[in-house]
């Protein structure tokens, strides 16, 4: 039995082995790290707080409201947290659930549109590129918002795709959509409608966009999105709406938060961050070849089109995260498995320039794990060596051991680019790139088991420390000089509707040291003690 026949057997319960190694690789270890601030610790706090109020229908922090975000996610993360209590592990959990669903959503519709086997080297693709592989571990909002908009486009795709037009699917596609809105924001329908239009106007292919398809669409995010605004603006009147719309115009024009960078930015998150996927793939952004059905070409053009506009909307946008780009991984997966596909049948051939840039981008993945734990056991000559400010030079005085066991990554990801090297020059092309994928989800586990936890006791353990001393106590813990939401989530500071005791809150305060002028400002602070770029003072 050749290794084709093999991979594709109906025997094979490939569902069942996409769901299992996806919880294997997403829910390992994701309670094991404190959440990071902004986003993590910002999310949870939300949920926390909807629990401690008994609302579950208005966002808040610091029992404040918080107009930036809609509540489908933070209810997820409260599901998880009445079953596991609050903590990082239930507040990540949805994302690694989210990931179990992606397997089997992007094997379903591989096998749909394509054939089983297509359908496993997507998944593969997905599952074993380095970003995809981490952001389903975090506590961001993004793995959730994504899967409703690639699902939305899915169904609208399949809505007109049949000879006979599905209205059932076209009304889905909006209802996802709308499900998109409630877990972000606007955006969600932004991205399906901009990739309609521009599919409709490339192709030219007039029954991809019916006119009862729009109205369908608009109906199911109405039914969705609608409905849950129209019951926020009567319980609450416009101001959250106001407020959203206008933060979410802010996001397209402004720098929130600082975020910002350079031109090509999210190109170059893509072509690193989803590597090895990302680099397959640039090998599918080429014409019409002759042997392509026009299913696959339209869905290629489909995938080609999504990556596009998120590439350039997220570049225009000037606020640049990471995971603001990170729809793209659908569309990058997918052209990384037909381009798999079409090697495997002799159908593809490797330039030259795609072999360099592998060896290149594997080379920079390679250095930056090798250089981590060198600079890290070299931490004094880094300090004295090189200009930083106060905080950062602060924060590195953490006592954060490093040995040779933190090479590991690196010595995994040799051995791993070496065997794959080796499958594909003995002509095990089929196994070479499955042992690829493979091998690097693997390795993001690895990294993150050996790197993430001492990189948070560099930039904020000890902040988590001393607010987790005062844990369900009546204490007010406010930073001074930045903006932090762990206060909050670790200190679970109590409502102030919930309090017996009506004495006054102890009053606490985290400077951090690059602002130690503030402290001018507060002379009647006490100072308890400084540590790792952090002071910390309380109110006599």
């Amino acid at each position: 039995m050749g290794p084709t026949k093999g991979l594709t057997a109906s025997r094979v319960p490939w569902p069942w082995i996409l769901a299992i190694a996806g919880a294997l690789l997403y829910i390992p270890f994701i309670g094991g790290v404190s959440l990071f601030d902004w986003d993590e610790i910002n999310f949870a706090e939300i949920s926390r707080e909807m629990m401690t109020t008994g609302d579950y229908l208005n966002t808040q922090i610091n029992y404040h409201p918080f107009f930036e975000k809609p509540p489908f996610f933070f209810w997820l993360q409260v599901g998880c947290m009445k079953i596991f209590g609050v903590g990082e592990f239930a507040a990540r959990l949805p994302n690694a659930l989210a990931g179990i669903i992606v397997s089997l959503l992007i094997f379903r519709l591989g096998t749909h549109w394509v054939n089983k086997r297509f359908a496993i080297f997507w998944a593969v693709s997905y599952m074993g590129s380095i970003l995809p592989a981490l952001y389903h571990k975090s506590g961001i909002i993004d793995p959730w918002f994504n899967l409703f908009i690639f699902s939305s486009i899915a169904a609208w795709v399949e809505g007109t795709s049949r000879k006979e037009k599905s209205i059932k699917w076209l009304l889905i596609s909006g209802i996802l959509s709308g499900m998109a809105v409630l877990t972000k924001g606007p955006v969600g329908p932004l991205l399906v409608g901009l990739t309609v239009l521009v599919m409709r106007l490339i192709s030219k292919n007039k029954s991809f966009m019916p006119l009862r398809g729009i109205v369908l669409f608009i109906l199911g995010n109405i039914i969705i999105a609608g409905l849950w605004f129209g019951i926020n603006w009567a319980a609450n009147g416009p101001d959250f709406i106001l407020a959203f719309l206008k933060y979410q115009a802010e996001l397209l024009t402004e720098s929130v938060a600082g975020h910002k960078g350079f031109p090509g930015y999210h190109f170059a998150v893509t072509l690193f961050g989803v590597f090895p996927a990302s680099v397959l793939a640039l090998g599918a952004l080429r014409k019409r070849v002759a042997d392509e059905t026009d299913q696959l070409y339209s869905l290629r053009l489909l995938m080609i089109i999504i990556m596009t506009i998120v590439l350039v909307l997220f570049s225009v946008v000037q606020s640049k995260i990471v995971h603001y780009s990170s729809m793209a991984y659908y569309p990058v997966s997918f052209l990384s498995a037909w381009v798999i596909t079409r090697y495997l049948d002799g159908r593809f051939e490797w330039k030259a320039w795609q072999l360099t840039l592998s060896f290149f981008v594997a080379a920079v993945v390679l250095f930056a794990v090798t250089a981590l734990p060198f600079v890290g056991q070299h931490i004094d000559w880094l300090k004295s060596s090189v200009t930083m400010d106060a905080f950062s030079r602060a924060a590195m005085e953490a006592k954060v051991q490093w040995g040779f066991q933190d090479y590991l990554p690196a010595l995994w990801l040799t051995l791993l680019c070496m065997a794959s090297a080796w499958l594909w020059k003995q002509k095990k092309s089929e196994l070479a790139f499955i042992t690829l994928f493979t091998g690097m989800a693997i390795f993001v586990n690895l990294a993150l088991i050996f790197f993430i936890g001492k990189i948070e006791r560099y930039s904020q353990h000890a902040a988590v420390e001393f607010c987790e001393s005062y844990s369900g106590q009546k204490v007010n813990i406010k930073t001074i000089g930045f903006k932090s939401y762990l206060p909050y989530f670790y200190a679970k500071k109590p409502a102030p509707d919930t309090l017996v005791d009506e004495s006054p809150m102890e009053q606490y305060y985290i400077l951090r040291v690059d602002k130690r002028k503030k402290l001018e400002e507060l002379p009647d602070l006490e100072i308890l003690y400084e540590k790792n770029g952090y002071i910390f003072l309380r109110e006599p």
